[in-house]
């Protein structure tokens, strides 16, 4: 300790001696949040992109429609094919869970209104 801090020890106790450990604690959360941000992975987050065919606010016809070119592309090009999941993001993003579910359920029964 310097003069000073062993005079401000001298007068004002421990005090001292707790606020240079707050310091060094606060400095070392400092440097453990910005490890934290480092390592955090970046999370991109996106929606169904415009579409023309689809232009006012009511997206129900969008997301009827997303979900129909989805299966489609299964059909054609299997499950396992990238080029499908660009309509899965879209229906997901687009349509509420309880369609979908109902959609799925009336597909595995066989009476879905859609074509695919």
């Amino acid at each position: 300790m310097s003069s000073s801090n062993s005079l401000a020890s001298w007068l004002f106790g421990s005090s001292v001696v707790r606020a240079e450990e707050a310091e060094e604690e606060a400095a070392a959360a400092v440097e453990e949040a910005e490890e934290e941000e480092e390592a955090k992975p970046e999370i991109k987050v996106q929606t169904a992109p415009f579409d023309a065919r689809f232009p006012t606010m009511n997206q129900t016809k969008h997301c009827y429609t997303r979900y129909n070119e989805f299966h489609k592309c299964v059909k054609e090009k299997g499950e396992d094919c990238e080029d499908c999941n660009f309509y899965a993001r879209a229906y997901r993003s687009l349509c509420p869970s309880e369609w979908v579910e109902k959609w799925n359920e009336e597909r595995e029964a066989g009476n879905f209104a859609g074509k695919y």
